[in-house]
């Protein structure tokens, strides 16, 4: 939806509790006819109530409403209802606010909106609360992002993200690199000014510690946007390999539910299974897909095998699972060629059938010669970090394996770090820092300083759209199209 300024002065209403059946359901309305239209229906609320107060009284019908059966208009009582009052300045939206917290029936809750209808307000566009404190100065629009980051999170550290972001912690970094950019811009337009004679406002050194600081500061917020991401949406897990190695059983360990059918026969799991876990407050999802091998002939199992290709090429992690009591032969080989070593575990299964022995070495010596081999930046961390003896009747492989995973993310424990997670963030300052380091370029050059400032306003334009300082309707659209009502 596209927001326009003949809509933004008008009073709004909404339900900002989930639908449905509930103890209690919030009715929000906000703008600058709140407290009279609320007034007609809360006879109880005072002319000037307190900002930040609750009060307690009937909800009726407006007086002008003729309702069955009550020819005369008497008001007749909706339901016992809860007033928080906000002043305008004070609230979230900025404009004045009252939230009436009413019993959770749909059937009042659209009775009370009808009523606020009815009255002058209008059923408010998703995300038009959010949207309006953006408007209002309340929020940037990193925060107002992160509101809805905020209430989606699946995890204790998406929570712990979204929440550290509304608090503004990446503005206030982003707003340190606005100010030095704006710093460098107003001695690059001085220069300009006074180029015809002769004077130099500031030395090119100068500049350069500058725009280095820049630069290292962009740099350091777009390498976190993979972590960021993980931390905002989870680690999707693909399990892979051969029919029959166990990758099915894996799966309900690793969810602690019996959420994949679990038999001898090669090819049970034809389609992609998906299941959700959590551990150490991160959100795991794992995907267990078909065994891979050449000689399926059924076509329903040969359209699992390419989705289990599809899913491996759409993971962030794959576990590579073999039968550790028949061995790692040329199939399994083959498969781990197709693998990205970057992101493969390997996963030893059926450990408990060869007597708990552990031989790490028959897995190096069965990789020594193969392409998976070569692609292995080191070699002694990857044998010792992300290859596992498991067995999937044992509960602790759950742990140990999700363990060592979050380990390779330690930025995953800093609470204090300042990470991006958001993919509009990240092609912004992606931007930003490629013409910040354009900039730089031209300064070791030599050039002008009128070359600087082309650059650097790009980049500064970049920083502006990140935090709403200069934004358009597809911009606004592209924020606030995720939203729902109430929100």
């Amino acid at each position: 939806m596209t927001f326009r300024g003949d809509r933004d002065k008008d009073t709004v209403c909404a339900v900002s509790t989930p639908h449905g059946v509930g103890g209690i359901s919030v009715i929000r309305v906000s703008g600058p006819l709140t407290l009279s239209i609320v007034s007609k229906i809360c006879a109880f609320l005072p002319a000037h109530p307190e900002s930040h107060r609750v009060y307690f009284g009937n909800l009726t019908y407006a007086q002008s409403t003729n309702t069955p059966g009550n020819l005369e208009g008497r008001q007749d009582v909706i339901d016992e209802v809860l007033v928080t009052y906000f002043k305008q300045g004070k609230s979230f939206t900025g404009e004045e606010v009252i939230e009436i917290s009413c019993h959770g029936s749909p059937l009042i809750c659209q009775t009370i909106l009808g009523q606020l209808v009815q009255l002058g307000a209008r059923p408010a566009d998703r995300g038009e609360f959010t949207y309006r404190a953006f408007m209002n100065g309340k929020l940037d629009l990193v925060q107002a992002e992160s509101v809805l980051s905020l209430i989606e999170s699946q995890s204790q550290q998406a929570a712990k993200l979204a929440l550290r972001q509304l608090k503004g912690q990446l503005s206030h970094k982003l707003e340190e690199i606005e100010d030095d950019m704006t710093w460098i811009l107003a001695h690059a337009e001085a220069s300009i000014d006074f180029s015809t004679e002769g004077i130099t406002v500031v030395e090119d050194d100068v500049v350069q510690v500058r725009l280095r600081k820049i630069e290292a500061s962009l740099k350091e917020l777009v390498a976190t946007f993979k972590v960021g991401r993980l931390l905002k949406d989870g680690f999707r897990i693909v399990l892979t390999g051969l029919p029959n190695v166990g990758k099915s059983s894996l799966l309900n360990t690793f969810l602690e539910d019996e959420r994949a059918i679990v038999t001898d026969i090669p090819g049970t799991t034809r389609d992609v299974i998906h299941g959700d876990t959590s551990f150490q407050g991160v959100k795991f999802t794992f995907v267990d897909t078909a065994g891979l091998r050449d000689e399926a002939t059924d076509l329903v199992e040969r359209i699992g095998i390419q989705k289990s290709y599809e899913a491996q090429n759409e993971s962030d992690v794959v576990f590579f699972v073999f039968d550790i009591e028949k061995g790692m032969g040329p199939e399994e080989i083959q498969i781990l060629e197709s693998l990205d070593p970057q992101k493969t575990f390997i996963l030893a299964n059926k450990n408990d059938r060869i007597g708990g022995s552990k031989p790490l070495e028959t897995v190096e010596k069965a990789l020594k010669n193969s392409k998976f081999f070569q692609k292995i930046q080191d070699p002694q961390a990857f044998f010792t970090r992300r290859v596992f003896f498991v067995s999937a009747l044992d509960k602790k492989v759950r742990s140990d394996v999700l363990n060592e995973l979050v380990k390779e993310f330690a930025d995953l424990q800093v609470e204090n770090t300042v990470l991006i997670s958001n993919a509009r963030h990240y092609e912004n300052l992606t931007r930003a820092l490629e013409n910040t380091q354009r900039s730089q370029a031209l300064v070791d050059q030599g050039m002008g300083a009128e070359f600087l400032a082309l650059e650097l306003k790009e980049s500064l334009i970049a920083i502006h759209e990140t935090l709403g300082k200069r934004f358009d309707d597809q911009i606004m659209d592209r924020v606030f199209k995720e939203f729902c009502i109430g929100k």
